[in-house]
């Protein structure tokens, strides 16, 4: 009998050790929520100089900073005053090939219902593509309707 449990006791060590091996960065929802809610901190403290600078390779491509950080805050602006935001859902996307206009990679978009100081509900979808050192900020689109 005790043979029995030091075996199995040994095996539930093996599958507790794989089991946390299999976690890797990117494949956290909390860390998607974490790192979308720093973002939209940076966007409410007028600071997307810093969200372009860690942005996604691509974006930086595409839009230069100055036409980057213009375009956030005439964005933010149409939000108003935020009194709480609260996760709505995450996705995760892989792209395997560039026809949708993206590289190809894993990309995720965390949706948020944000709860204005004027009673009003608007919905925050912040993206980004999973890049060497994490998740990188591809976009922002506040909207009215989820």
């Amino acid at each position: 009998m005790k043979q029995l449990f030091s075996r199995l006791l040994a095996a539930f060590a093996f599958t507790l050790t794989a089991s946390c091996a299999i976690a890797q960065e990117g494949t956290s929802a909390d860390e998607l929520i974490q790192t979308a809610l720093s973002g939209l901190r940076q966007i409410d403290e007028n600071r997307s100089g810093e969200l372009w600078e860690a942005a996604s390779a691509f974006v930086k491509t595409k839009l230069p900073k100055a036409e980057f950080v213009n375009n956030m805050q005439r964005t933010r602006q149409t939000v108003g005053t935020v009194a709480r935001r609260d996760w709505a859902s995450v996705v995760r996307i892989r792209y395997l090939d560039d026809s949708t206009g993206l590289p190809a990679g894993q990309y995720a978009n965390v949706d948020f219902a944000t709860h204005l100081d004027n009673g009003k509900t608007v919905f925050e979808m912040v993206s980004f593509r999973l890049e060497p050192g994490g998740w990188r900020l591809t976009g922002y689109v506040p909207r009215e309707k989820q």
